[in-house]
């Protein structure tokens, strides 16, 4: 299997040595382009609420007699109170429930995660991190070390670090722009939204080991 290197850094920003890591995760970078196009739409149409929704004619109360009567009053022909003409009456052609959900296969998702970290990888803002150096929940901490790898406060990024690593989101929680997660978690959408890919030593092997679990689940075809 071919690999690639990436950068490893401390919490002073310092550069401590390199990460090997697999050249189809993090070096990806052709046939990817349409994938994560369908896969942010994906994401996004599996978070359209889709419950707007309106009562027809049918549904809504009234409508058991003639309002009035045919002719002599000079008025407009009625037959029910619940026509879209009257207030209150049902409304015609109105939104009703549906779901914009649609299928994209494993396969597809796995390698638009891996174009899309690799692109951070070759813009240079993908950043391995040997880990935060938090013993305790420091949000102020947690900054600095963001401002040691070039993260300003205006930037988007995503931090990736292993559920074992508690005080890492809780410290990241507060801070504008930063979205924190485990290697799990990662998807397309949030790394493609923030500027800055932060994985620590834990979340990168994290990240590694899923990608390569799908390669592998997909090679054997199973779902």
């Amino acid at each position: 299997m071919a690999t690639a290197e990436i950068k490893l850094f401390d919490a002073s920003g310092k550069e401590v040595g390199t990460k090997t890591v697999p050249a189809d995760i993090f070096g990806l970078k052709e046939g990817v382009a349409h994938l994560l196009h369908q896969v942010v739409r994906w994401q996004r149409a599996k978070k359209r609420a889709g419950s707007a929704t309106v009562l027809t004619r049918a549904q809504v109360r009234g409508g058991g007699r003639k309002p009035f009567k045919q002719k002599g009053l000079g008025r407009a022909r009625a037959g029910s109170n619940t026509s879209p003409l009257w207030v209150g009456g049902g409304v015609a052609h109105g939104p009703k429930q549906k779901s914009y959900e649609f299928s994209l296969n494993r396969k597809e998702r796995a390698k638009a995660l891996k174009g899309a970290i690799s692109q951070r990888v070759g813009e240079g803002t993908c950043v391995a991190l040997t880990d935060f150096g938090l013993e305790d929940f420091k949000t102020k901490q947690a900054v600095e070390v963001l401002k040691n790898l070039g993260v300003s406060d205006r930037d988007k990024a995503v931090v990736v670090a292993e559920e074992a690593e508690g005080f890492v989101a809780k410290s990241l929680k507060n801070i504008p722009g930063v979205k924190a997660m485990p290697a799990k978690g990662l998807n397309v959408y949030d790394v493609l939204n923030a500027k800055y890919l932060i994985m620590t030593e834990k979340g990168l092997d994290g990240v590694t080991e899923r990608l390569s679990v799908s390669e592998k689940t997909s090679a054997t075809g199973s779902t």
